[in-house]
């Protein structure tokens, strides 16, 4: 016989960022929902050093993106009569419409590459150049990241071509 002790999971105590947004908010209109700013830090684990307002700035245009990349779509959602994402029929999980989850996961992998992209200053040390060549690769994986997203919203195939 062997005894399996189980736990509830909860939070971790790194599950808490270390800086409040409060309740900020992105809206894109009724169609897409809000972004909330806390949860987005804690997706993409974005310390404090990055400001409220920096990160309201950051995730702005990152809506601005997806919103703009999925334009048409929403177009043919609205007419089809689908007042908002979660209406738009797709499979569900967790209980929400995976739509939801594509729609965030573009968000906030936007937001993050733009963050990175701006990593670099122009004040920076070789050993932080060094640094910044290296989040080059990371910011093109969620660049990546991103256009997969928004193909699972549009349900077009995943693709990636790196010309050379």
């Amino acid at each position: 016989m062997s005894m399996v002790a189980r736990t509830e999971p909860g939070p971790a105590e790194d599950d808490i960022t270390d800086t409040d947004d409060g309740d900020t908010r992105i809206s894109a209109g009724a169609f897409w929902p809000d972004i909330v700013l806390r949860e987005l830090r804690l997706a993409i684990r974005l310390p404090g050093r990055v400001t409220t307002s920096r990160l309201l700035h950051t995730a702005t245009g990152a809506v601005a993106h997806v919103t703009r990349e999925l334009e048409a779509w929403q177009q043919e959602q609205q007419a089809a009569g689908h007042q908002t994402l979660a209406d738009v029929p797709a499979p569900v999980i967790n209980g929400e419409s995976v739509n939801l989850w594509h729609w965030r996961n573009a968000v906030y992998t936007a937001t993050r590459a733009l963050i990175l992209e701006r990593y670099r200053d122009a004040d920076t040390t070789d050993k932080g150049d060094r640094r910044a060549d290296a989040l080059d690769i990371q910011t093109s994986d969620l660049w990546r990241d991103v256009s997969w997203a928004i193909s699972d919203i549009l349900r077009r195939p995943r693709i990636f071509a790196e010309l050379c």
